[in-house]
Parts: structure tokens; sequence; C-alpha cells
């Protein structure tokens, strides 16, 4: 919208730290030496005594500008929530928008009142004197809009015409511009979307989840916290009982999961208690379908992950990789504009990589990164699903189980992309680095609950609360 409505963007620059510093970034036109008009966007730091100014010009004539934060260390951007008063200021000055959203507010007289008295009183006072007086009157009379510009024009900046904003207009081309983005990052969706046979969710597919009881709520700094323990041993006693409470409600959701409708597997004896866990965890590892099943119901997945051994774990996210490879190439077969050299090397490989459902010898032939490459060669659009040479084999797997035991997956920007996208995806993203990172060195977890998502932790607590999934990103 900022865009749209030419005005500034502010971001927050914040370190680990919360030492805090400004960038402005704004429209402004450029007169060339044909005497053409090029409107451009500019921007950069800002020191902190201009910004201070800047802003207290803002604050003096009651303009929200439009505000992001930037946390490098956390990989990714904030919204900035301003609450009431970005309404009151919004309504101040513009009639018709405070009669139309505003009665329900308890300034609505005041502002309304206000308007009145300012109208009369614009004609007599210059716009460029910044005194309470002159604010007074500019805030009562004119849009925010218009205050915004009187703004600039006391600090010599550029103004610029707002255009008209059309969010159909916008949604219109959102899709189209969504897949060239990631085609130009290089995570394009490969259209074929590859998925191991057995992710449907065994036999419980399903988008809801086991509730959590009201023992079952807790604070982001808590989890947070939790997941990065040692050793699953929180320093703070308030976090061991916590804890407490988080596998309850996991173990809850498990036995209910096991009492539904299975097929006719025979599963370990789960009674609830800490000696039964690993024997079904160790018995799902080899049945997939079902340990992302479970996954999916379970309302905290990623106390699950923090409870695998890493021997474990490692096992499980080999496998989940082993099984994206075989689909993948299945799904090269079925494709109809591979060429039919393609087709037929990859019934070749498919034959010498599932003679065992899965041993070491059949992992070593479907990861191998040469007869990935020469895939490609046969045919472009085949996504690479060999462990690139800068990762650690280790971090590849754990970063094949994180589409299942984060909740907020499917939210974050990357979700909506097959997981044969997982390697691009990685690249791409410093969020995703981060978590894989502290996994696989520090056995912490915390940091999955704050990857981006575009929801607060309170919608994820409501949500699980009325044992549904984490929604799906458009």
């Amino acid at each position: 919208m900022a865009q749209y409505l030419r005005e500034p963007l502010f971001v927050l620059d914040v370190d680990q730290h919360n030492d805090t510093h400004v960038q402005r970034y704004y429209y402004r036109d450029y007169s060339l030496p044909n005497g053409d008009i090029h409107e451009t966007g500019c921007g950069g730091a800002m020191d902190d005594a201009t910004a201070k100014t800047m802003l207290g010009h803002y604050a003096r004539l009651h303009v929200l500008p439009v505000f992001m934060m930037l946390k490098h260390h956390e990989g990714h951007f904030n919204g900035v929530h301003h609450g009431d008063i970005a309404i009151k200021w919004h309504a101040e000055g513009d009639l018709d928008f405070t009669q139309a959203n505003c009665r329900s507010h308890s300034w609505y007289e005041e502002v309304k009142a206000h308007i009145d008295y300012s109208q009369g009183l614009l004609a007599q006072v210059d716009y460029l004197n910044d005194d309470d007086a002159t604010n007074t009157i500019l805030i009562g009379a004119m849009e925010r809009r218009a205050r915004l510009d009187v703004i600039h024009d006391r600090l010599r900046l550029d103004t610029l015409d707002r255009d008209p904003y059309d969010i159909a207009i916008l949604e219109s081309g959102l899709e189209v511009e969504e897949e060239r983005i990631h085609t130009l990052a290089g995570t394009g969706s490969y259209d074929a979307h590859p998925e191991p046979a057995h992710t449907t969710g065994g036999a419980h597919g399903s988008d809801q989840r086991s509730r959590i009881s009201p023992q079952g709520y807790v604070v982001l700094s808590t989890l947070q916290r939790i997941l990065n323990a040692i050793n699953m041993d929180p320093e703070l006693v308030s976090d061991r009982s916590k804890f407490r409470h988080l596998k309850a409600e996991n173990t809850t959701a498990i036995t209910g999961w096991l009492n539904q409708d299975h097929s006719s597997m025979r599963k370990p004896q789960f009674q609830g208690t800490s000696a039964d866990f690993l024997p079904l965890m160790r018995w799902l590892t080899t049945h997939r379908a079902e340990m992302q099943s479970l996954l999916k119901y379970v309302p905290y997945p990623e106390i699950v992950a923090k409870m695998l051994p890493s021997e474990l774990l490692l096992t499980w996210g080999a496998l989940e990789v082993y099984d994206l490879e075989v689909a993948t190439i299945r799904s090269v077969i079925q494709r109809e504009d591979a060429s039919v050299a393609a087709k037929e090397y990859c019934r070749t490989w498919l034959v010498a990589c599932t003679i065992a459902e899965g041993t070491d010898r059949d992992r070593m032939l479907a990861k191998d990164p040469t007869r990935w490459q020469r895939l490609i060669g046969l045919y472009a659009a085949a996504p690479d699903c060999a462990c690139p040479q800068d990762v650690r084999e280790e971090c590849w797997y754990v970063l094949h189980t994180l589409p299942h035991v984060v909740w907020a997956w499917k939210t974050t920007p990357w979700g909506g992309l097959p997981r044969s996208q997982l390697g691009a995806i990685f690249k791409a993203h410093p969020a995703v680095q981060l978590v894989r990172h502290r996994i696989v060195t520090d056995d912490a977890w915390g940091f999955t609950v704050q990857l981006p998502t575009g929801m607060t932790w309170e919608a994820r607590m409501v949500a699980m609360a009325a044992g549904l999934a984490a929604p799906r990103r458009h």
C-alpha cells in the first residue's frame, strides 16, 4: 500500500542486543537530461539525529507512517501494529471515515468535535508553521495523507501524488508474480509436486489436531526455553512443570490417535509412560505414513522431535530423504514432457535403488549426486534432490524432518512449495539455515517456533484450543 500511496516506508533495524536504527525508503522524481521526469525508489540508513527529527514531525501532526521491523539475527521482517492510536489518527480530519468506521470508539465524539472546530480555521494558518496551535488545526481539518504532505513540505522533501489503490487489481496478478519471484530465486515449483506415496496421511489423513486443554497453553518464550533445554531438563522449575503439561497433552493425543481406526498393522503397546515412547517412535520410523499422520495430530510436534534421540532423528530424516528421492524418480517416469531417454534412465535407476526397501545400499544409490546431475541433463525440469556439497548430511536429514515437526510450516513463505524444493528453500532462507544449524549443533529446537509465519502466537493457541491445523499460506 505504501507503494501505491507514494508514502515512505520506515524500517526499524534491530540487532540481537535490541539496538535500533532507522532506514527510510521513498519515491522521488528525477529530471533526466532530455527533460523527462523519471520516478524512482530511493532509500537507505538514516543517522539517529535525522531519524529522531523526522519522526518527531510525524508525531506532532498525528501521522503514523508505515513501519517494518528487521531483525537480522532472526532473518526476517516483522510488521508493526499500532493498535487503537492508528485508527484515531487516521480518523482525525476525515469525517467520512470517522462516521463510517469509528462510532464504537470512546473518542468518537471528541474527534468529530475537533473536526467541526478546525474546519473553519484552516484558512487562517500557515501550514509551514510548526507550532502547537497550527498543528492542532491541521490535525482536525486535514486528512492524514494531506498532513503527510505538509510534513514533507516542512522538511523540504519530495512529495508525489498517490495512485488509486485497488486490492482486486493487485490480487489478480499476485499468483503470477509469486511464481516469477520463486523462479528467479531458484525455488520455482516443479509442477509434478512429487511427494512420497505414503505422505497422504496414512490411515488418518486430516486437517484436525488434538485439542489442547487449558493446561496446554504456553507462552512463546517458555516453549522456546523448553525446546532449547539441554537433555530435556529446563533450568527453571516453572518450565519443568509446563514441560510435563505439554508432554501430557501430546500423550493424550497419541493415545487418542492409536485408538482411531487404523490398518491391521501391529504397533507397540503405548500406555503413556516414558518407556513406551521410544519403541513407538522406532516403529513409526519404519512406517512413515503413520509417523507423519501422528505428527499432524499431536498439538506439539516440536516436543516430539525434541524427545527423539539424535540417532533416531537422523535415521528418520535419512529415510524421509530416500522416500522423496524415490517419489521424484517415479514422477519423472510419469511426466509427458520427459524424454524417452530420461524415462528409461529413471526406470533403471528406480529398480536399482528399491531392491530392499531403503537399506543402506538403496539409499546410497538414490542419493548419488552424479545420477541426479545426469537426470537434470536428460530432463531439465527435474528437481535436484541430492544433498548440496556444502551441506553436511546430518543437516540435510534434519531439514527433511522439519515439514513434519514444525506446527506452522504450512504458513511460512515457503510452506506451499513441494518438498523436492527443500534444498532451494534452505539456500534462500537464512531462518531455515539457522533452525537446522541450532538443532544439529546444540539440539536447540526453540528456533522452530520463530520461523516467519504471518501468524501470531495467540492465533496459534486459539487454533490449537479448537483442534485446528495451521492454515495453509496462499
